[in-house]
């Protein structure tokens, strides 16, 4: 059994997360501007990166940012989500999608939405589990009271 705390990431973090989207997504950036686009994420108010922590060590995140629509009015966009192979399917992902909505409450968001960059059948049956409707292809969405 894991116990994992789930938290607001601030600066002292910054190098856990870069380490772990460097490990869980194909990127091709520089540390350097990686680092500073993290960074610029954890000072904009309109943004939250949680962080899931093992150990001491963070082992998962999730970056939701808010947005004002035209058309479809205010939202949450659940940006990215990375979780360590090892801690997938033991409730990290989950219990991150859970701490978003908690905050879009706090900023009385009620409609959140993910578009997925491509399929992924682990992250759809997630977000099902979490309540999220698929609207088409690789875009989900849930209305929080």
């Amino acid at each position: 059994m894991h116990n994992f705390i789930i938290r607001y990431a601030n600066h002292k973090d910054l190098n856990g997360i870069c380490s772990l989207a460097k490990k869980c997504f194909d990127l091709n950036v520089k540390d350097s501007e990686l680092r500073a686009n993290v960074s610029s994420i954890l000072d904009d108010l309109q943004q939250a990166v949680l962080v899931v922590i093992n150990s001491s060590h963070i082992v998962g995140f999730i970056h939701a940012r808010y947005v004002q629509n035209i058309m479809s009015g205010n939202y949450t966009e659940i940006s990215e989500m990375g979780v360590l192979p090892y801690y997938q399917r033991r409730k990290c992902g989950t219990k991150l999608v859970l701490s978003v909505e908690k905050w879009c409450e706090s900023m009385a968001v009620h409609n959140i939405k993910c578009i997925l960059k491509s399929a992924n059948p682990a992250v759809e049956a997630l977000l099902t589990k979490c309540g999220y409707t698929k609207n088409c292809d690789c875009a989900f969405e849930k209305t929080i009271v």
